[in-house]
């Protein structure tokens, strides 16, 4: 085993002296790792509803095994406290889209949707 280790090291003082070694200049630039990343324009939550009693509130879904679970939980707990407020569901794939989303805001008037891993 000493023996190996010696032939190593031998070897590796022979390689870093050879002349190709020592001929090779290396320039290396540095950058900045954060980058320059324009920040995307700022958009206000909507405004906060202040009664859900007798309002359309929508779940969505996007199919994440077991978010069906999860959600079952909410409508429940959501008509235990409001029980004349109606919750519809829907669901589709994790970005629902334009076209999803203005259907979902013409028919309700909130909207819960959840991600989860």
């Amino acid at each position: 085993m000493r023996t190996k280790i010696v032939w190593s090291f031998v070897v590796l003082l022979a390689v870093s002296a050879s002349p190709l070694w020592a001929a090779a200049a290396v320039t290396l630039t540095v950058l900045n790792p954060q980058g320059e990343i324009v920040p995307p324009p700022l958009i206000a939550p909507s405004a906060r509803i202040p009664d859900l009693t007798g309002r359309i509130i929508a779940i969505y879904w996007n199919g994440k095994e077991g978010g069906d679970n999860f959600w079952n939980g909410v409508e429940t707990l959501l008509k235990l406290k409001l029980p004349n407020a109606t919750v519809l569901r829907y669901n589709g794939p994790f970005d629902l889209g334009d076209a999803q989303a203005a259907k979902i805001a013409r028919e309700t008037d909130g909207f819960l949707y959840g991600v989860g891993d």
